[in-house]
């Protein structure tokens, strides 16, 4: 998989992952995977679009429906791009180290930053779907992802998707999981949770999970993801 080294600086305050108060997600244009952040569908009445600095990219990567990496292009400026033939994109984003004092949160680790009263890493990432296999249904990463276990391109408004989450590959339990920001449930010591469908058009599934942090920088880590996808008339 391709990892992008550039460095993580100058973080943005709208992303400190505190349990989907934003969204991250896929726009497509043919071959070209855009990646946004805003309120696509969290409900929020601020703007639908923020900007975001590109060295916030992590790692991205292009899957063909046999669940194998493709070659694709990345666009590195603003807005991040893939262009491929992608069955599936994905992007991993990390604002980094956030610390929480009683003068204001800073995007700093708790070394840094004076009196803290808590502190966070923040990882997050989005997969958008656009065809299905079976090979499809296991994870593609080994970052936390949302899996789902059967083709959810031929669900409808009302239907139920059995959804497995993963983290390094393996179930992850405990994890939050939202339709739309609205929380649906948590993720069984199996990994999976039910997740009903309620509209046409884009669907967005996210999930988070908070597991404690001993790198002395900060408390926990932050990791959250969302699972994209769309379901026809």
């Amino acid at each position: 998989m391709r990892r992008i080294t550039a460095p993580i600086c100058l973080a943005l305050l709208f992303f400190a992952a505190h349990a989907h108060a934003h969204d991250l997600w896929v726009e497509r244009q043919d071959t070209l995977h855009i990646l946004q952040y805003g309120h696509e569908g969290s409900g929020h009445e601020g703007a639908k679009k923020l900007e975001y600095k590109p060295e916030l990219l992590k790692d991205a990567a292009c899957y063909g429906n046999d669940g194998r990496e493709i070659r694709a292009e990345i666009g590195r400026g603003y807005p991040i791009t893939l262009k491929g033939s992608c069955a599936a994109s994905w992007f991993l984003t990390s604002s980094g180290y956030w610390s929480k004092t009683p003068y204001g949160t800073k995007n700093l680790p708790k070394t840094e930053a004076g009196t803290v009263i808590d502190s966070w890493l923040s990882v997050e990432s989005v997969k958008r779907l656009d065809d299905w296999s079976s090979l499809l249904a296991r994870p593609l990463t080994q970052e936390l992802e949302i899996v789902p276990l059967i083709d959810p391109l031929r669900l409808k408004p009302g239907d139920k998707l059995r959804l497995k989450v993963t983290l390094g590959g393996q179930p992850a339990a405990g994890a939050t999981v939202a339709y739309f920001g609205h929380p649906r449930g948590v993720s069984g010591p199996d990994g999976q949770v039910n997740v009903r469908l309620q509209n046409l058009g884009v669907q967005l599934i996210q999930a988070s999970l908070e597991t404690p942090l001993k790198d002395g920088k900060a408390d926990r880590l932050i990791q959250s993801t969302a699972l994209q996808f769309e379901i026809a008339p």
